[in-house]
Order: structure tokens, then C-alpha cells, then sequence
């Protein structure tokens, strides 16, 4: 029986793609859990996929904002997109979609390179 492996790496040195003047440690910290917490239903996606496919790996590399006003997580991207599996592709951007910050950072907040990582592995 094989066992799912999803990484999110969400090193905080990604972080240094970020590009707003008020970016906070805080916030750097608070978009890395908001994302971890998407985990489970990130892997869910992956899960899904690995049934039509099941040799379906690799990186995607996503790209998103946070609203000023909101905290809403927007404008996702995904610059790298090794699996290349469309079903995968858009239940990843809608989980992230679903994200976002607790408290408005006042200024847009952009994420230029967030990484996640999709392997299956036997146990």
C-alpha cells in the first residue's frame, strides 16, 4: 500500500520574494501557517488526481497576493507546474483561494515564489 507525501516547503527564506514595505516577520509567519493549514485539503486535491494518474509528481511553485483590505488571498498563479494536471491545478488555486489573513496588512502583500512539493511514496 502506498503512502501519500505532500510538502508544502514554506521555508521562511521564501518569504524574501515578498515585496511589500510592510511585511512583518508576523505576517511572513501567518501566510506560512495559513497555507500549511490548507495541507490537508491541498493533499486531498493530490489524492484525487493520483486516481487518474497515478505516477502524478513534482513541484508547482505558486505566486499570490494578499489583499490591503481584506487579507484575502488573490491573483494566484502558479509559475512552475511539474505535474502539468489541469484537475490538480485548479483544486490547488481554489484551496488557496479560500486563505486569508486575520488582520488586513493595509497594503497589498505579495508572495512572488511559494513552493509545493507533490510525491507519493511507499511505506
Amino acid at each position: 500500500m502506498s503512502r501519500l507525501v505532500l510538502i508544502v516547503a514554506a521555508a521562511i527564506s521564501v518569504f524574501g520574494a515578498c515585496k511589500s514595505a510592510g511585511m512583518t516577520p508576523a505576517m511572513r509567519t501567518e501566510i506560512q501557517s495559513k497555507v500549511e493549514g490548507a495541507q490537508p485539503a491541498i493533499q486531498a486535491c493530490y489524492q484525487k488526481s493520483l486516481t487518474t494518474n497515478r505516477k502524478l509528481q513534482g513541484m508547482m511553485v505558486a505566486t499570490f497576493s494578499a489583499d490591503g483590505k481584506t487579507g484575502q488571498f488573490q491573483e494566484i498563479t502558479l509559475r512552475r507546474d511539474e505535474p502539468n494536471d489541469p484537475v490538480l491545478r485548479f483544486c490547488v488555486i481554489s484551496e488557496l483561494a479560500k486563505l486569508a489573513l486575520a488582520k488586513p496588512p493595509g497594503d497589498r502583500v505579495v508572495i512572488d515564489s511559494y513552493p509545493i512539493k507533490f510525491e507519493w511514496a511507499n511505506p
